[in-house]
């Protein structure tokens, strides 16, 4: 009868130990979880604040492109200027590809992702809207130029010295599928 209360005993407080133990490692992972989430989130903000910086140099660099470049092109100095105008574009574009790089990184951070901080997931949805924004935005800025280079052609250029349009592989692109894209000519 002894050794039955003994063997009784040891199994029940092998089984707390057990439920202990287990509630102990849950307890231990959550709060692991927990700050991994918080540190990804400190990381998500700081991609974000990189991310703006990129789009205000975008901002500037387009703001320049069209007050002092395409904003002053004549059709009787395009020929002389059209060099310095592609390298222009080609810097303009550039400046595209480094917040290309930003949103593969934030893609990685945000995708099927959800965070307890709301003002993460609004940055980690936003992200992508603007980046419609700018890369439309570009797309639309070289069509326009390429739009005076075909004018210019047809009407100014001789046949042996014609301009050849600016060359991207860049498109519109419309992440949020509602079938507008921001900056697009509409024709």
């Amino acid at each position: 009868m002894k050794s039955k209360k003994l063997g009784l005993a040891i199994l029940m407080i092998s089984i707390v130990m057990i439920i202990s133990g287990t509630v102990c490692a849950f307890v231990v992972s959550l709060k692991a979880d927990r700050e991994a989430t918080q540190a990804r989130m400190l990381v998500v903000n700081d991609e974000f604040e990189n991310f703006n910086q990129s789009v205000s140099a975008f901002e500037t660099e387009r703001e320049a492109l069209y007050t002092q470049y395409l904003g002053n092109v004549f059709y009787d100095t395009l020929a002389k200027d059209d060099t310095m105008l592609k390298e222009k574009l080609s810097n303009y574009e550039s400046v595209v590809d480094g917040i290309a790089k930003q949103v593969k990184t934030m893609d990685g951070l945000c995708k099927d992702v959800y965070y307890p901080d709301s003002s993460v997931n609004s940055k980690c949805s936003d992200y992508k809207l603007v980046y419609e924004q700018v890369m439309n935005y570009f797309v639309s800025d070289v069509g326009v130029y390429n739009n005076t280079i075909k004018t210019f052609n047809e009407q100014y250029a001789k046949n042996n010295n014609k301009l050849v349009n600016y060359e991207t592989k860049k498109d519109y692109i419309d992440f949020n599928k509602d079938g507008a894209f921001d900056g697009k000519e509409v024709k």
